[in-house]
């Protein structure tokens, strides 16, 4: 359906999200608003689960676990050669999350939790279902996009850079800006 899909397009700015479909479902009241984040973008802004519960604003948040800003990895890995401060480990270097899951129900939301794909389809249908807020948890690989995988969107790839990824840029600038 036109005009249903907000983003804050080549911005990439994270904490945009969770707010924006607060505003959504406030300005269309009758119209379901599903909210898909990563864990990164997610933590920016969290705390207006407590919002949603307070005023029964229900909101779906899809929440895509990754531990950590994978998007950013990716463009560093791509750009840089190698990545800083994008993934969310513990000291011995093993992957760190949250429990997204039981802090939504902290704030009082109903929360599923997504480890394996046969679990995803229920737990949408729950959260679709639902009258107030909701959070679906999807513990998602590192690389589901690909270990070298920046955005097109995130900013171009240099012309240092050779035999990268320019034709796919410029590809996806086109469509997006509608040139």
């Amino acid at each position: 359906m036109p005009r249903t899909h907000l983003t804050s397009g080549s911005f990439s700015s994270m904490g945009w999200a969770v707010p924006a479909a607060i505003g959504a479902k406030l300005a269309m009241p009758t119209r379901q608003v599903v909210c898909i984040v990563g864990d990164g973008d997610f933590m920016q802004s969290l705390q207006e689960m407590a919002v949603c519960v307070m005023h029964n604003i229900p909101v779906v948040f899809l929440v895509q676990n990754n531990s950590g800003y994978m998007s950013i990895r990716g463009g560093q890995r791509k750009i840089m050669g190698r990545h800083i401060g994008s993934e969310f480990n513990t000291p011995d270097g093993k992957p760190y999350s949250p429990d997204f899951t039981a802090i939504a129900k902290s704030f009082g939301l109903e929360s599923w939790r997504v480890d394996q794909d046969a679990q995803l389809a229920d737990a949408l249908k729950g959260a679709l279902a639902s009258s107030g807020p909701t959070l679906v948890e999807v513990i998602t690989s590192r690389d589901a996009a690909g270990p070298y995988t920046p955005g097109w969107w995130d900013f171009p790839v240099p012309a240092y850079v050779k035999g990268e990824g320019h034709a796919e840029y410029a590809e996806g600038r086109a469509l997006e800006q509608h040139l």
